[in-house]
């Protein structure tokens, strides 16, 4: 070979160093932004729960210390020197954003202004249990040994401390509200336009509309169309839920993924946001165990890009106090919710297993029409318009295409939980898209197939919301527990023993949840 066609060292290595940059290219304009007002708003939403758990639940001894040692980890990020105590929406945009969320999330079963799904049944009998019985409430069948409520129920404390002090009556009230200010945050960390007009108006559609291509994946699976207002998804043993589906049927797990997704993409690019995560993801804890899960394989390519960038892990500015108490709240969050954890089944059920068998129902056909219709096409005319987070979009798409092979539980709730971070990149890249359209107010042919495949997908969250609007009213309903609801027997994703011996000695003695009949009759006692 000649020296002219070959390839020198310096050439390979600086081909290598623009590819790396590439990869690591950032959003000058959403990536890069301080900690402000928005920021510390998220991190106090997403630590209530946390601190109440942690007042209910453990013994006064335990209790004060890691209380004290949060609110000081979050009060010394707080009062860092480059917070930026602003917000970057003007008072007409940020009134309408939050309209607009507290009218989407009115929707979705918080509150029961309208119709709820099923999945509320449970979430009910959780947040009545919390309500009604004394912490940390504990459940026992017959003479089998007392279970502890210790899973995904931190998105319910804040309205259940509401319920305590002025009655169950106010409970469902606040269970709204909770959960509309974690959609209006979701809606204001996005890269929306800062002022109130038309283009701010097309931007909130796309979160509360985003979805995959369900409609056509039915019709090109079944040859007919599906029924309306039928629900879309799960029209294979895989689904990536819309964002409207998520806070629908599970706002407890996706709230705070969502908002640990949108402050990593936001903040990644500024040196603040190690110590943010830091203290932060402990707290995520409590709500689902999904969040950290989630958000992992985005801060390990954000902490590469850390260290690719000269700095160090001193520059970060983590205080010993953010550590260690990051550490002790981790320990005791994650030993809590892992209690008990082998009674949940690991694998889906005999019926289901059926569906996974790639000899069976042409298994194999139906996870490559669901790439395609969930994300691969989208994924594929955005592509040519990403001009910077490249690793991040990539990291996305890779993570969309092998998640549907990972089975835990029944439910397999990991499909829907860990693809969240990941539909968000992807969405954020079409809101951007979706701006630079809107500014140079011309279209070519890759924008409108955009339009197509988002108009295609929207017929999914159309439907939730039709479906709850137009659907009979379901009323809550406390005077059941959880176990009672669950046939009389104890949910393993709920519930579990209390099999730790130094957990329990930090904990309070459990109080066992009081029966349908032992509630009406404190009832009619009350009222008498």
């Amino acid at each position: 070979m000649t020296e002219a066609n070959s390839a020198s060292p310096a050439s390979t290595g600086k081909a290598t160093a623009t590819l790396l940059d590439r990869i690591f290219s950032i959003d000058e304009n959403n990536s890069r932004i301080a900690p402000d007002t928005l920021t510390m708003a998220a991190l106090l939403y997403v630590a209530l729960p946390t601190l109440i758990f942690l007042i209910g639940w453990l013994r006064w001894w335990a209790a004060l210390p890691l209380v004290t040692l949060t609110v000081v980890s979050i009060a010394q990020y707080c009062r860092r020197s480059d917070v930026a105590w602003t917000q970057p929406y003007t008072r007409p945009a940020l009134f309408f954003i939050i309209v607009i969320a507290f009218v989407w999330a009115s929707l979705g079963g918080a509150g029961h202004f309208f119709e709820t799904n099923p999945d509320w049944l449970i979430r009910d009998k959780v947040l009545g249990d919390l309500t009604l019985s004394p912490w940390p409430p504990a459940y026992q069948v017959g003479e089998v040994e007392a279970h502890l409520l210790r899973s995904a129920f931190g998105f319910f404390l804040p309205a259940a401390v509401v319920g305590k002090l002025f009655g169950i009556a106010w409970v469902d009230v606040a269970l709204f509200i909770y959960c509309a200010l974690g959609c209006s945050l979701f809606f204001l960390l996005l890269p929306l336009t800062k002022r109130l007009g038309w283009p701010l108006f097309t931007l909130l559609l796309t979160p509360i509309f985003f979805s995959g291509m369900d409609y056509l994946g039915i019709v090109l699976i079944t040859g007919t169309t599906p029924i309306f207002p039928l629900r879309l998804e799960w029209w294979v043993p895989f689904s990536y839920s819309s964002f409207t589906g998520q806070m629908h049927w599970a706002p407890n797990h996706v709230i705070p993924v969502w908002l640990v997704t949108l402050l990593f993409y936001r903040h990644w690019g500024h040196r603040a946001w190690p110590a943010l995560f830091m203290v932060m993801l402990p707290l995520t804890v409590i709500w689902t165990p999904f969040a950290v899960a989630a958000i992992f394989p985005f801060l390990v390519f954000g902490i590469i890009a850390w260290f690719r960038s000269g700095l160090s892990f001193f520059d970060a500015r983590i205080s010993v106090v953010q550590l260690g108490t990051a550490l002790l709240l981790s320990a005791l969050t994650v030993r809590f919710i892992t209690l008990d954890l082998a009674a949940i089944p690991t694998l889906p059920s005999e019926k289901s297993a059926a569906h996974w068998s790639l000899s069976t129902d042409q298994i194999a056909d139906k996870y490559l029409l669901f790439t395609l219709m969930e994300f691969g096409i989208l994924a594929l005319l955005l592509a040519r318009g990403v001009r910077h987070s490249f690793g991040i979009f990539w990291i996305a798409c890779a993570l969309l295409v092998v998640i549907p092979w990972l089975k835990f539980g029944p439910s397999n709730d990991l499909i829907l939980r860990l693809s969240i971070p990941c539909l968000l990149v992807l969405m954020i890249a079409l809101m951007l898209q979706i701006q630079d359209a809107l500014k140079a107010r011309t279209t070519n042919g890759r924008v409108a197939a955009i339009v197509l495949v988002f108009l295609i997908g929207a017929a999914t969250p159309f439907n939730e919301m039709f479906r709850a609007l137009f659907n009979k009213r379901t009323p809550p309903d406390y005077s059941r527990s959880l176990v009672e609801q669950h046939w009389n027997t104890e949910p393993p994703h709920y519930v579990g023993v209390a099999n730790s011996t130094w957990l329990n000695s930090v904990l309070r003695a459990p109080t066992r949840v009081p029966s349908a009949a032992e509630r009406k009759a404190n009832s009619d006692a009350n009222a008498h």
